[in-house]
Formats: C-alpha cells, sequence, structure tokens
C-alpha cells in the first residue's frame, strides 16, 4: 500500500541494504542495529522470515495473563458492588451480569493487560512497541479505514437477516438500561478493538503465519477471535459465523495493508455502525424489544 512510508515498512531480505565491502565494522557502535554487524554476531539477519521476534509462549503468556486480569478485577468490581447494594440484598448473581460491573471491570482491565503486553513485546523486539507491533498508522488514509468498517458493518447486518440468528442473546442484558448500553458502546469502539486488534492481529495473527502460513494464520485468527464472543452470543452457530467471517476481514486488512492500526480503524468502525443502528432502532437504548422482536 502507498501510504506506508518506506521508512516504516516491514523489512524484507530483498529490500535489505548490502553492507559495502570495505564496511569496518569495528566502527559500527556496540548494540547498534546495523544488518553486518549482526551478522557478524552469528545471529539471524533481519528479515519477514524471522518475523515476529516473539514465541508461541510468549502469545499463551499474554492470553493467560488477559484471562487473570479480567477474572481479578471482575472480582473485585463484584466485591465493591456487593458491598454498595448491600441494603437492598440484591443476589450476588444479578450483579455478576450487571453491566456496570462486567464492562466496569474489563475498562480497568484492558489498560493493565495492554502495558504487559508492551512488556513482552519490548523484551523480545529491538524495536519499539509499535514498530514490532506493525502499527504503522495510515496517516491520510485512515478516515477511509473507518469509512470501510461502516460499509461492512452495514452488508453484514444485510445478510444477517437472512441467518437464524436467536431473538435473545446473552449480550442483550448490558443493554437492560440506559447508562450500562452507553458504557457499553463506549467501549466497545475504544478500548475493546485496540486489546483485540493488539492481540490478534499484532501478536497472534504474525506467530501463526510465520509458524504456518498466511491461510492457516487467516483462519485460526478469526476462529479464535469468534470463539471469544462467543458466550456474548450464547454459542449460537448463526452470529459466530458471522463474527467469524468478520474476523476474516479485519485479519485481510491487516495482511494486505501491514498494519494493525488499519484493522482497527475499521474495527472501530464497524463497531460504531452497529451501536448507531442499535441507538437508533431502540430509542436511544431505552426500548431493545423494538430491534429483536
Amino acid at each position: 500500500m502507498s501510504w506506508i512510508p518506506d521508512s516504516e515498512r516491514e523489512p524484507t531480505e530483498a529490500t535489505l541494504p548490502s553492507p559495502p565491502e570495505n564496511t569496518n565494522l569495528d566502527t559500527v557502535p556496540e548494540g547498534a542495529f546495523h544488518p553486518a554487524a549482526i551478522e557478524r554476531a552469528g545471529e539471524l539477519p533481519v528479515s519477514e522470515e524471522f518475523f515476529p521476534p516473539w514465541s508461541g509462549w510468549d502469545v499463551a503468556a499474554v492470553l493467560g495473563f488477559t484471562v487473570a486480569t479480567v477474572f481479578v478485577f471482575s472480582m473485585l468490581a463484584l466485591g465493591v458492588a456487593h458491598l454498595m447494594t448491600s441494603k437492598r440484598h440484591v443476589p450476588v448473581s444479578e450483579l455478576a451480569t450487571n453491566p456496570l460491573v462486567v464492562i466496569g471491570s474489563q475498562i480497568v482491565a484492558y489498560p493493565v493487560v495492554i502495558f504487559f503486553m508492551i512488556v513482552v513485546v519490548r523484551g523480545k523486539s529491538r524495536e519499539g512497541f509499535r514498530e514490532a507491533i506493525r502499527w504503522n498508522w495510515p496517516g491520510q488514509w485512515a478516515a477511509g479505514f473507518v469509512a470501510s468498517g461502516m460499509a461492512f458493518a452495514l452488508a453484514v447486518e444485510f445478510v444477517s437477516r437472512y441467518l437464524p440468528i436467536p431473538k435473545s442473546l446473552p449480550i442483550d442484558k448490558y443493554f437492560s438500561e440506559v447508562t450500562g448500553a452507553y458504557l457499553m458502546a463506549l467501549f466497545g469502539v475504544t478500548l475493546a478493538p485496540l486489546l483485540e486488534e493488539l492481540f490478534f492481529r499484532g501478536m497472534l495473527y504474525p506467530w501463526v503465519k510465520r509458524v504456518a502460513g498466511t491461510t492457516a494464520a487467516v483462519l485460526l485468527t478469526a476462529t479464535t477471535f469468534a470463539f471469544i464472543h462467543g458466550a456474548q452470543l450464547g454459542y449460537a452457530w448463526a452470529p459466530l459465523l458471522s463474527i467469524f467471517v468478520v474476523g476474516v476481514a479485519f485479519t485481510l486488512v491487516r495482511e494486505y495493508s501491514g498494519s494493525v492500526a488499519a484493522s482497527f480503524l475499521v474495527h472501530c468502525g464497524y463497531n460504531l455502525t452497529l451501536f448507531g443502528l442499535l441507538w437508533f432502532g431502540s430509542d436511544g437504548f431505552r426500548h431493545l424489544e423494538k430491534v429483536t422482536n
């Protein structure tokens, strides 16, 4: 894609300059990022073949840390909510599904997870986090990616009308009251797509691609992306199929643009459109039954 500056493009062996024959390696500063110095030290040449520098264990560590962190903050939020509602004798089971508790805990947990991800990536790469993760902000093309996500959401929504989508899904409970619905919408167009893109398209996808190839990486990334949304969708096959297709599209954007920021912007545009349609169709999240019935 022409909008990515040459300095930010993913390196390939074909584009690496060969060091001059008279290069004096003794003059290369210690620790400098110089292909000749790296080869002199017996390390692998810098190329896409050896990207990413992290391993499957690193990906698993981030995933495990995410699950643990969300669980801990969810328990803390549940405990605080229980204390605040103790005089009203609200059942713990009801609090556990309250959107303010569930989404609120994730809003606090996700920045912690992103920080841990930065630490892991920086520990494995000579580059900064954004360069290592292939963030590559698309500049003047940013609005176009957002618009593409919005158009894609409309297309998916149209096709979904012909699929047996259940009238009621577990995610509907997050829109049972207005405050929770707005909180869910805000979370769904900011932190949620940011963390998901950094992990799925930034960490998981390039590692699987290196191990198993592009096709397998696209399919596996989309499958795991759909799976994490399974509980919200009641594991119904039709909405899961839609999420799988969406995951494939996001991953292809990452593959062909060379930019995680691009897939993030498409993701934001996609979610923004879905929440916007829901907002208009339910009179500002006040009557969700108008949309589901």
